[in-house]
């Protein structure tokens, strides 16, 4: 599941994912992608990813109807997990030109702020 949390931060989006996560839930953040972009022009990605099947993301991803100029708006992306995502992301660099993408363990989760903050 894909959950949108609480952010810090008005020109970042923070979500929370476990276990799976469908194509309802992209398209979920998609609708918030796009409403972010619209107001701020830009937005940032703070992902908290718990643990998940390896292909969960991607599958939904991919089948999910997205608005991919919207999502090329991206700036950062923390990826705050156990395990490091972040080469999974990079997938983002084909139409997210100049996002920077940088992992942080659970217990680094203000670290993941400040940065957000650079």
């Amino acid at each position: 599941m894909l959950s949108i949390v609480p952010s810090k931060d008005i020109e970042t989006i923070a979500i929370e994912v476990e276990g799976r996560a469908s194509k309802a839930d992209i398209e979920k953040l998609d609708h918030v992608i796009r409403d972010k972009v619209s107001e701020k022009g830009h937005f940032n990605m703070y992902a908290i990813i718990y643990k998940v099947e390896d292909s969960t993301l991607f599958d939904a991803a991919d089948s999910a109807v997205i608005d991919r100029h919207s999502w090329s708006q991206a700036r950062k992306f923390a990826v705050i997990s156990e395990r490091d995502w972040t080469s999974a992301a990079s997938g983002w660099q084909g139409f997210a030109d100049g996002l920077e993408t940088r992992h942080f363990n659970l217990d680094e989760m203000n670290d993941a702020w400040e940065w957000m903050q650079e």
